[in-house]
């Protein structure tokens, strides 16, 4: 994969098992947190060799919208299964991260858009500096076609 997506590894905990032997959803979206932070270090530095991204959080960053597709039910493993995660979309004030989690044998499990703010002290939205903009847009990807972005209904 490009420099520009960045492939997590996770592990998966015993409790986040459901009553149906599965990985629960809500953890799934936990996953993706977790994808997203660690992804941040190198996706959003101006600098990815020197820098944790720190930069860009003077302030802070809100989720505003996270949209998820289960695409396959998601079994407790021993396996790490991996995140790729890779920017989509840079405004003003917002960014989009796209992820897709993937088992070890190469099963797509869940793909999430997640839309961010930078916000300043007061928590109204704050524009994102033009040098950290212009390195982000350069690290753009194609955003997932999620079925409801594409008209397509199970």
């Amino acid at each position: 994969m490009s420099s520009d997506v960045a492939t997590v590894s996770l592990q998966l905990r015993w409790g986040d098992m459901d009553g149906n032997n599965h990985v629960n959803n809500v953890m799934i979206t936990r996953l993706f947190e977790e994808s997203r932070v660690r992804a941040s270090r190198t996706l959003l530095a101006s600098d990815p060799a020197g820098s944790d991204g720190r930069e860009l959080l003077e302030g802070g960053l809100v989720v505003v919208r996270q949209e998820v597709e289960y695409l396959a039910t998601m079994p407790y493993t021993e396996d790490d299964v991996t995140c790729s995660v890779w920017l989509s979309r840079v405004g003003r004030t917002s960014f989009d991260f796209s992820a897709r989690l993937v088992g070890v044998d190469g099963t797509a499990y869940a793909q999430a858009e997640t839309t961010l703010v930078r916000v300043d002290d007061s928590g109204r939205p704050s524009a994102l500096p033009d040098a950290v903009v212009a390195t982000m847009t350069g690290r753009t990807r194609e955003p997932l076609a999620l079925r409801s972005r594409s008209g397509l209904r199970a």
